[in-house]
C-alpha cells in the first residue's frame, strides 16, 4: 500500500511539473496540453495554460488518443491494445 501511495504522489507531482513547465508553449496557449494516464487507456489530464492538471475520462468505447490529444476508437488506441 505504502508504494503504491508513493507511485501515485510521485505521478501528481510530475504532472503539475508538467503543467507548470508546459505553459509557455504554443500547445498550452490554446489550452491543449494533455497527456495520457498511464495506467488507464481511458483517462487522461488536461491542463489549462498556467493551471492544475484536471483528470478526464474519454466516452464509452472510447480512449485517450496521446498523438492526436483526443478520445479515439478503443481499437485504434495503441495503449489499449492487450498483449
Amino acid at each position: 500500500m505504502q508504494l503504491t501511495y508513493q507511485s501515485i504522489t510521485a505521478f501528481v507531482a510530475f504532472a503539475l511539473f508538467n503543467c507548470a513547465t508546459a505553459a509557455p508553449t504554443a500547445e498550452a496557449a490554446s489550452g491543449a496540453v494533455a497527456w495520457a494516464d498511464p495506467w488507464d487507456c481511458h483517462r487522461f489530464y488536461e491542463c489549462p495554460a498556467g493551471g492544475t492538471p484536471v483528470l478526464k475520462t474519454c466516452g464509452p468505447g472510447t480512449a485517450f488518443q496521446e498523438k492526436t490529444m483526443v478520445c479515439d476508437y478503443e481499437h485504434l488506441v495503441a495503449s489499449c491494445w492487450r498483449h
